[in-house]
C-alpha cells in the first residue's frame, strides 16, 4: 500500500494502517512460522520478505512506505541472525514493478509534483534507473523462487536488489 504526502501532512492514522499491514504483519506471521520449522523432522526452512528499493535509500513524500521497507529488511535480518542451523531468511528489493499500486500512484505523484504522468514515469520512477522498463510481476516471483531454492542456501540475511541500477549506479 502507499500513501504520498510531505512528513508534516502524513495522516497518522495512514501511518499506522501501513505499519499494522507492511511491518507488524509479517512479524506476527513469523512469530508463527518460526517454532513450526524448529518443530519439523530437520528443522529447515525460509522466510522471504518482499523489501523494495525504498529500503535501500528513501524518496520524498512516502515516509510510510520507506520505514516499512528498512524496517522489513531489519526482520529479515533479525529472523537470520535467530534462525540458528536451519532456518534462513532473505528479502527481495526492486526498483518499479509494473502492479496496480505503482500505476494507480503515477497520477498522484504527478500532481503532487507538478508534472505530467510520462515526466513521473521517465524522471521519478526511472530517473535513476540504468534499465529505463519497469519489473514485470513474474521477474519478481522467480527471484523468489532462486532464495527458496537450494541454490540459494547461503543466502541468509540478505537482501536480492534488483532495482535496474538505481541505487549504486550513477551517471
Amino acid at each position: 500500500m502507499q500513501h504520498i504526502d510531505a512528513i508534516e501532512d502524513f495522516p497518522m492514522e495512514t501511518y499506522d494502517r501501513m505499519h499494522q499491514i507492511m511491518l507488524r504483519a509479517p512479524l506476527a506471521l513469523s512469530k508463527q512460522v518460526v517454532p513450526h520449522v524448529r518443530r519439523t523432522g530437520d528443522g529447515v526452512g525460509v522466510v522471504g520478505n518482499m523489501a523494495s528499493v525504498h529500503g535501500h535509500y528513501v524518496t520524498a513524500d512516502v515516509v510510510g512506505y520507506n520505514v516499512s521497507k528498512f524496517g522489513l529488511r531489519g526482520l529479515t535480518q533479525s529472523i537470520a541472525a535467530e534462525g540458528g542451523d536451519g532456518l534462513r531468511s532473505f528479502s527481495v528489493s526492486t526498483g518499479y514493478v509494473k502492479t496496480p499500486l505503482v500505476t494507480d500512484q503515477i497520477p498522484d505523484t504527478a500532481d503532487q509534483r507538478g508534472l505530467s504522468v510520462d515526466e513521473v514515469i521517465d524522471d521519478v520512477m526511472l530517473g535513476q534507473s540504468r534499465v529505463k522498463e519497469m519489473m514485470d510481476p513474474v521477474d519478481v516471483a522467480n527471484l523468489f523462487v532462486f532464495g527458496f531454492s537450494t541454490h540459494a542456501q547461503h543466502l541468509n540475511g540478505g537482501d536480492l536488489l534488483f532495482d535496474g541500477g538505481m541505487t549504486l549506479t550513477y551517471e
